[in-house]
């Protein structure tokens, strides 16, 4: 016997109180890792959240709700991601094709 148990989506949805809040936490969830993964960008990049938010113009704690995923609009993460050096492109998905449109130039 083993200690897998399958995954059931509706209990699942039950227990956290409906399908709003199940959507709500996913949501939180993916905003989560991607502060993460901006967290981890800036890091290999030598800097501080206090050099970050220097350059972004923002205090440190603005820096650190961006990445805990608790700041996630377009504009704020285009800024975070032109501070270090990057652009940030959306990437618009469609049956059978895509469409790419940048957000910021390249600092």
């Amino acid at each position: 016997m083993t200690g897998y148990t399958k995954w059931d989506r509706d209990a699942y949805v039950e227990r956290v109180g409906g399908v709003e809040q199940a959507e709500r936490r996913r949501k939180s969830l993916l905003a989560s890792q991607s502060g993460h993964r901006l967290a981890e960008e800036r890091k290999q990049r030598g800097l501080t959240q206090a050099q970050l938010a220097e350059v972004m113009g923002v205090t440190p704690g603005r820096v650190s709700q961006i990445e805990r995923g608790e700041v996630s609009t377009i504009d704020t993460i285009a800024r975070y991601v032109q501070a270090l050096g990057g652009r940030l492109d959306l990437v618009a998905n469609f049956d059978d094709h895509t469409v790419t449109v940048t957000v910021t130039d390249a600092a």
